[in-house]
C-alpha cells in the first residue's frame, strides 16, 4: 500500500495480512484527505482501529503534527510501529494497543482535531464509538469525525453531531461529522 500524497507520496507502507486489518483503498483515502484539504495541516489526529495506520500515516504525511493510534491487535500495533519507525516520524506518534471505545472513554487530555473511525465492519463499532464520544474530552467543538462503515450498517446519529458530508465507495460508507455547537442533547 503507498501513501497517496504529501511528505510520503508514493512511499509503500506494510499492511498486516488477512482479516485483521481491512485498510480503506487508495480511492477512498485520496477521497477523504481531498474533502479534508488543508485543515489536517498542524492538527492532531486519532485514528482508532487503526489496523495498518493508513489513515495516520496519510494525515502524517500531509502534514498533521500529531497522531494517535489505537489497534487492539498486538500485530496491527507492531506493524503501524515499524512504519512509522521505516518513515523516522515515531516521536510525533504514540501508538497504543488497547480497546478504542475505552480509550476514548478515559481520554483526559485535549480534544482531537480530526477523528478517524475505521472498525471492521457490521461491527456497529462506529456508533458505540460515536456515542461514547459524546461525553469524553477526545472531541470537541471545533473536531471533525470521519468513520468509516459498511453500507448495510445501521448508523443513528444523535442530535450531537452534524452529518456535513457522506459518500459511497462500493460497500464503504464515509460519514464526515461535526460536533453541533452547544453540544447537549
Amino acid at each position: 500500500m503507498k501513501i497517496s500524497a504529501g511528505r510520503f507520496k508514493g512511499v509503500s507502507i506494510q499492511a498486516p495480512r488477512g482479516l485483521l486489518s481491512r485498510p480503506p483503498l487508495a480511492i477512498i483515502r485520496e477521497s477523504i484527505f481531498n474533502i479534508i484539504g488543508r485543515r489536517i495541516e498542524g492538527k492532531s489526529v486519532l485514528d482508532l482501529f487503526a489496523g495498518s495506520g493508513s489513515l495516520g500515516i496519510e494525515a502524517l504525511s500531509r502534514g498533521a503534527s500529531e497522531v494517535h493510534f489505537v489497534d487492539q491487535s498486538r500485530r496491527c500495533v507492531e506493524m503501524i510501529q515499524r512504519n512509522l519507525n521505516s518513515l523516522g516520524i515515531g516521536s510525533c506518534c504514540n501508538v497504543i494497543r488497547g480497546d478504542a471505545i475505552e480509550f476514548v472513554g478515559n481520554w483526559s487530555g485535549s480534544a482531537f482535531d480530526i477523528i478517524f473511525i475505521d472498525p471492521p465492519f457490521l461491527s456497529g463499532q462506529v456508533a458505540r464509538t460515536l456515542n461514547v464520544l459524546e461525553d469524553s474530552r477526545a472531541a470537541g467543538n471545533e473536531s471533525l469525525i470521519v468513520g468509516r462503515l459498511h453500507w448495510r450498517e445501521e448508523f443513528p446519529v444523535s442530535k450531537r453531531y452534524d452529518v456535513v458530508r457522506r459518500r459511497k465507495f462500493g460497500e464503504s460508507v464515509v460519514i464526515f461529522l461535526k460536533v453541533q455547537d452547544g453540544g447537549d442533547t
